[in-house]
């Protein structure tokens, strides 16, 4: 075939094979232009009902005169009686080619998929179904046009039925299901098969997996898609919803035709364009709400709780190791009561305001992690949709001045909707009031996550304004807070007045403490389960070492997890590895102990009687994990803390 001449077309190259047909590159010799030329495979050229389809297709393209359907030249038969159909050849590759694993940018998507709809639209005005829409048949010009091609299996509206009704046709990645159990299909067809080539756009893979034939027909017809927002985030709203509806199983609940679907399209493709839209809402210094404001928070706020269910990966290695902040559910074990707690006073008609207090490394970051979590939001929240919650790490923002707290609170608002919330508002206190004002004219609650607050209780630059400000938005909004600090906030203000403010009165306090028996259990079994090395039989071990406390429970753990048990000899060594990782942990403890809690301690390190005028004590201790049935939650640290009495500073590091 390569250098034969049809008509006055000059064969140069195979572009590919078809199912029915194949595909050459060829020089027309009469126009200086390249041409495509499809030819019917020979083999079934002498079969009636194959050349009668090879002839639809070519009568299919020619009713259609648009800019996104391929172009016919002509339409012939060789002397040997071969059909052909020649047409424009299109040297900007195919829409398959353009596909990137990770995906296209979603401007980029839209307006290919656009392009594709505005031609399937002329093709549905025609009564012309595609019935093998797919990227490999969607090519471009070297300037970016897009054009559909192989009507191959097209359907006529005014055609005799070529196909028997007992006949799939198609591809089955891109096969709508009424089309896969060989239903009749109409224009709603096509418009699944365009979303499964968006979707793929998008998240560089289809909705569906299957190995065989058989299986990836089934997935189509009974299983759901994968949501997109598990493969790619921060999309506009609109766009998953455009994306969910098209793949929907039954014809009726997509759109009702290709116009429609474009019309959204075209749409979503302005509001990319210009930043506006859906794609983020915008707040500005005018005194006026925008109209579609409230909107379009709620569907930043509905996108980001659809990603709940993307759980990040655990620790691979030792599951032990992540001890700061934990942010995935996964790897956050216990606290379900103090979740609870939590959850129910934000959840109240008007939300309340919680501290959380506990000693360092207690795990209080770890639980504000797990209560701003969008997963828990869902599990704990009758309507999480309505709250806003904006996460702090107040550590960096350490001996600031008022106005950069203000700034930082803007930022975390704006990160909390992924920068597509726009706050064209100062960023001080009569900016934030616009902003809580905005929120609350929308029907949101805002919440406000602030760790280490003591950080902003000490700092001298912030005086009482900033927290009668932050008192009269709790008393006048749907605002609360929940901050975390090592002890009471009142004891950690920089001055009395600071502490006698009324900004303190509108906390629950929730006094954080070491796990319950069955949490400290839990937490030895079931990570190190998953993880393929279970401890649950090592539990007496780690008790003894670590008490209830979490960090400590960890630190045995990814000992035992990472080591070789066989002997005594072997747990003596974990022991001590142990030690050493613990001890600076028990020396800061130890300082920050009042000498009544030192008397105590001490007196419990020696397993005698505590004073009686420091007895009083006992009870901060036990609530704070130190004393546990009357003991000192460890004799490893009652051994720390007779060596720390005997050698005072820290003495470990003087040893060898």
């Amino acid at each position: 075939m390569i250098g034969n001449v049809i008509s006055h077309y000059r064969i140069l190259e195979l572009l590919g094979p078809g199912g029915m047909a194949e595909v050459y590159k060829a020089q027309d010799l009469k126009l200086p232009r390249f041409a495509a030329l499809k030819f019917l495979k020979a083999d079934l050229h002498a079969r009636l009902e194959e050349r009668k389809r090879f002839m639809q297709e070519a009568v299919a393209i020619t009713k259609l005169d648009h800019a996104n359907v391929c172009t016919i030249y002509e339409i012939g038969e060789t002397e040997s009686g071969q059909m052909f159909i020649a047409m424009a050849y299109y040297d900007g590759g195919s829409l398959k080619g353009r596909i990137k694993p990770e995906g296209l940018p979603a401007l980029e998507a839209v307006n290919i998929a656009i392009q594709i709809a505005q031609g399937l639209a002329k093709a549905h005005e025609c009564g012309i179904i595609h019935r093998d829409l797919k990227p490999a048949n969607v090519m471009f010009t070297a300037d970016g046009i897009a054009k559909i091609v192989d009507f191959g299996l097209a359907k006529l509206a005014d055609a005799q039925r070529l196909t028997p009704t007992a006949t799939t046709v198609g591809t089955p990645a891109y096969m709508s299901p009424e089309q896969a159990r060989m239903l009749e299909v109409d224009a709603r067809s096509d418009i699944w098969s365009l979303g499964i080539i968006l979707y793929e756009m998008l998240a560089g893979r289809i909705p569906f997996r299957g190995e065989y034939y058989l299986e990836l027909m089934y997935a189509v017809v009974h299983e759901e898609p994968e949501p997109l927002q598990k493969h790619v985030a921060n999309l506009p709203p609109r766009l998953y919803d455009i994306v969910a509806r098209v793949l929907a199983k039954s014809p009726e609940e997509r759109y009702a035709s290709m116009n429609d679907m474009l019309e959204e399209l075209l749409d979503l493709k302005n509001a990319l364009e210009t930043n506006a839209g859906d794609e983020r809402a915008v707040l500005r210094h005018s005194g006026v709400l925008p109209a579609d404001f409230a909107l379009k928070l709620r569907r930043l706020i509905e996108e980001k709780l659809a990603l709940a269910e993307a759980p990040a990966p655990v620790h691979a290695d030792n599951p032990y190791l992540n001890r700061v902040k934990i942010q995935n559910p996964d790897e956050f074990y216990g606290r379900s009561a103090e979740l609870s707690r939590i959850y129910e006073r934000i959840k109240a008609g008007r939300p309340q305001s919680v501290s959380v207090v506990g000693v360092r490394r207690i795990g209080k970051s770890s639980v504000l992690s797990a209560i701003h979590h969008p997963r828990n939001r869902v599990k704990y929240l009758p309507a999480p949709q309505e709250y806003v919650f904006a996460k702090m790490d107040l550590q960096e923002k350490r001996n600031v001045e008022p106005a950069e707290l203000l700034h930082y609170i803007f930022t975390a608002l704006q990160d909390e909707f992924s920068g597509r919330l726009k706050l064209d508002v100062k960023p001080d206190y009569e900016g934030l009031k616009e902003v809580v004002h905005a929120f609350q004219d929308a029907g949101l609650k805002l919440i406000f996550l602030w760790d280490e607050f003591e950080c902003v209780t000490r700092n001298p630059k912030v005086g009482p304004e900033f927290y009668a400000y932050f008192r009269a938005l709790a008393n006048n909004f749907n605002v609360a807070y929940l901050t975390t600090s090592s002890a009471q906030l009142q004891s950690l203000c920089h001055t009395k007045e600071i502490a006698d403010s009324p900004f303190f009165n509108i906390f629950t306090n929730l006094n954080l403490g070491p796990f319950k028996l069955e949490e400290a259990k839990q937490l030895i079994a079931e990570p190190s389960a998953r993880a393929g090395k279970p401890l649950a039989g090592h539990t007496d071990f780690v008790l003894e070492l670590a008490g209830h406390f979490p960090i400590f429970i960890q630190m045995v753990c990814a000992v035992l997890f990472s080591g070789e048990i066989r002997d005594k000899a072997a747990y003596r060594k974990m022991k001590e590895a142990f030690l050493e990782e613990a001890q600076p942990h028990f020396q800061e403890y130890w300082e920050k102990f009042e000498e009544s809690e030192k008397a105590v301690v001490m007196a419990l390190a020696r397993n005698k009687k505590p004073p009686r005028e420091h007895a009083f004590a006992m009870k901060d201790l036990a609530q704070a994990g130190f004393v546990l049935n009357g003991k000192l939650f460890s004799p490893v640290f009652a051994e720390f803390v007779r060596e720390a009495a005997r050698r005072p500073g820290r003495w470990w590091q003087r040893w060898g």
